[in-house]
């Protein structure tokens, strides 16, 4: 028996989706997509939601669940991390109700207990990936997509995880969040990265774009990291001891103390990462700890 069979046999009615936005959207096309019921869609506007609606053709769809009826055996809550207490809250136990699931990183399982007092039936699913429309077909291919809550139920999620191709992982509440910070870093902050590449350029006279000058360059370091340990594909001026480049590189951020701060910061983990490098020249090593400031 195939996941999808197995799974679709335990939640017999179908999933019940409150939050219309890119991933709620996404998760419920591609559970449609695979053959699962979604028998009911809420959002705070009704564009949106209509719109879902019609392609996964439900039937039920509103601003707010008015009947305990109408709802799936799960309901997954895509909401912003601050709305899903104040739905909890507001919803309070439903007799006899589904399980309750939300999709946030940060936010533990346990957030949905006014729902569930006794910590039942309450789950925290959390794809680790970007949502946006033109990933919505295959954002939840191979990826990993942390389960936390009641072991009972995360079980039986695992088995919808894979029928919509991703990879489940069990975490209790610290790695959950421990998973979105460490997402935060490789993801989150390669935009600022990029703005502060993009404004150097601009204060010296230069009209190009950085994704464009940079592109290429970006995706081979990206390729690089996919396949081998940091360490290893550590390429530039720290990893090779070049103190006059560096020394030149401030001169150019002297009238950008911000960007100048955050490339200190930089190079001193850069540095403490280049020496694990096993057989790397360490002579100019203290002259730069000196350049970059050490805590």
């Amino acid at each position: 028996m195939t996941p999808f069979e197995s799974s679709r046999q335990l939640f017999p009615r179908g999933f019940t989706i409150i939050g219309t936005g890119r991933l709620g959207s996404s998760l419920a096309l591609r559970l449609n997509s695979k053959g699962y019921l979604i028998r009911s869609l809420y959002n705070r506007t009704l564009d949106s939601c209509e719109r879902i609606a019609t392609q996964t053709n439900t039937d039920i769809f509103g601003t707010f669940p008015s009947r305990p009826a109408d709802l799936g055996d799960v309901v997954f809550l895509c909401l912003p991390d601050d709305q899903i207490g104040a739905f909890a809250k507001k919803m309070g136990p439903v007799k006899d109700g589904p399980a309750w699931v939300h999709t946030s990183g940060a936010t533990p399982a346990g957030v949905l207990e006014p729902l569930s007092p006794e910590g039942s039936g309450i789950a925290a699913m959390h794809p680790v990936q970007t949502f946006t429309i033109k990933n919505r077909d295959s954002a939840f291919n191979q990826c990993f997509v942390t389960l936390q809550g009641d072991p009972v139920l995360c079980d039986k999620l695992k088995k919808v995880v894979e029928a919509i191709g991703g990879r489940p992982l069990l975490v209790d509440s610290r790695q959950k969040i421990a998973i979105h910070l460490a997402a935060v870093y490789v993801c989150n902050y390669m935009a600022p990265l990029f703005a502060a590449s993009q404004d150097i350029l601009r204060d010296n006279g230069l009209e190009v774009r950085s994704r464009d000058l940079f592109g290429p360059m970006v995706r081979q370091a990206v390729e690089g990291l996919l396949s081998h340990p940091p360490a290893e594909v550590l390429t530039g001026p720290v990893v090779r001891g070049d103190t006059g480049t560096i020394d030149r590189h401030l001169k150019v951020l002297e009238d950008s103390p911000k960007w100048d701060r955050l490339y200190r910061e930089l190079g001193r983990v850069t540095l403490e990462l280049a020496q694990k490098i096993e057989a790397r020249d360490r002579s100019a090593d203290p002259g730069m700890m000196e350049r970059f400031g050490s805590q």
